[in-house]
């Protein structure tokens, strides 16, 4: 073996050695916080022991991938991954630990969308548009797309436009996580919902929503906005 492989070797086992220790020492705490829907500066405000909040923040982005409430490839593509659960199993003297397990991958496939344009006239139809959405698709297959990150690394003034109009909960929420640089998913739960109808006050606003249970995929502008519909697509 070279002696450059020898080392990668031996930093590859250090380092899932450390991340095996965090997990045991703080990953069921995250997850658990991260479902009762605490943000990461709320989860890093409550462990036991000090950890860096880059490494809380991933650890939670993990932890919404893992269980679907955030998509990295675009809802009804037929590439959704299997998901990762935690399932919590005591030792021989009662010692609680999390194992990991993978479920199958519950994407149905390809879905061929029923694309609508729907243009809303205040922040506030555009709330009651998504809450009547998701009473008749159900919110577990319905998602938002998300820019945030994009827009973080590529269009400050929009991210900062986007911060502005948010209260601090949901800017906390929005800026506790490590969106990346692409267009990621996120499930259209309540807290998500709510920051879409705050978003319905930027200058340019367009959102996108997927609705997995009854294949429509709707595009919404919103004429308190200012300029109309924002084309990202």
């Amino acid at each position: 073996m070279e002696k450059g492989e020898g080392m990668a070797e031996k930093e590859f086992f250090h380092k899932a050695l450390a991340d095996f220790a965090f997990d045991v020492a703080s990953g069921g705490a995250i997850r658990h916080l991260a479902d009762r829907g605490y943000t990461a500066k709320q989860i890093a405000g409550e462990l036991d022991f000090s950890v860096p909040f880059e490494k809380v923040r991933q650890a939670v982005w993990d932890h919404l991938v893992s269980r679907q409430i955030i998509l990295l490839d675009e809802p009804g593509s037929g590439k959704t991954k299997e998901k990762a659960v935690f399932v919590e199993e005591r030792g021989r003297f009662g010692k609680k630990s999390f194992r990991r397990a993978v479920c199958p991958n519950e994407d149905k496939g390809q879905i061929h969308w029923i694309q609508k344009y729907i243009s809303v006239g205040s922040p506030e139809d555009l709330v009651r548009l998504l809450s009547g959405m998701c009473r008749k698709n159900g919110r577990e297959t319905a998602y938002m797309a998300c820019d945030f990150g994009a827009w973080e690394y590529g269009e400050k003034e929009q991210y900062m436009e986007l911060l502005g109009v948010l209260d601090e909960r949901q800017g906390e929420y929005i800026r506790g996580l490590p969106w990346g640089k692409g267009r990621v998913f996120h499930r259209l739960d309540q807290r998500m919902q709510e920051i879409a109808g705050r978003m319905g006050l930027m200058k340019r606003f367009e959102g996108m929503f997927y609705f997995g249970g009854i294949g429509e995929k709707i595009i919404v502008g919103c004429a308190d906005g200012g300029d109309g519909f924002l084309n990202t697509l």
